[in-house]
């Protein structure tokens, strides 16, 4: 089976469609788990790939987005004020549960209801961004104010200068 053809992959492709998007979802040879894969396997900067992390608001328990550049780290506590609550580290069970996806594999559209988002302003600096599309071998690219549109995200910085 191919990887676009996977559930997971489909779902990304729907949600994608739903918010009248059509972009080609890419298949990589190479597993595209963390961003600097991801870049050497497109050929790509790290500084275009998206980095879609889940955490957990520590009093409300919901999941929260950040949608990181490749090459920044996340200044947690940056984004604690940004969101209005501490965070946790999700595990691996919690974004399953809460997106449906795997770590490594979560894009930055979550069908069935988009967690609260935060886009790193960095990523509006490029003229493309690459982003996981629901499996570590498949990807997809947009403008970055497409998915700031699409995610209904928040643009900030994210991480420390």
């Amino acid at each position: 089976m191919a990887y676009t053809e996977r559930a997971s992959v489909v779902k990304v492709r729907e949600a994608l469609e739903e918010r009248g998007v059509e972009a080609e979802l890419v298949e990589l040879e190479e597993t595209a788990r963390s961003a600097r894969e991801a870049a050497a396997a497109l050929g790509r900067r790290v500084e275009q790939i998206v980095k879609s992390l889940v955490f957990r608001g520590k009093r409300s328990g919901r999941p929260l987005l950040v949608l990181a550049g490749g090459a920044n780290r996340v200044d947690e506590k940056r984004v604690s004020a940004l969101f209005g609550e501490e965070l946790e580290k999700a595990d691996a069970d919690f974004v399953r549960g809460e997106t449906g996806f795997s770590i490594g594999g979560v894009p930055p559209v979550i069908p069935g209801g988009q967690p609260p988002t935060i886009l790193d302003e960095d990523l509006l600096e490029e003229d493309e961004v690459w982003a996981a599309a629901g499996h570590t071998h498949v990807v997809f690219g947009l403008h970055p104010e497409e998915l700031l549109r699409i995610t209904g995200a928040k643009a900030a910085r994210v991480s420390r200068r």
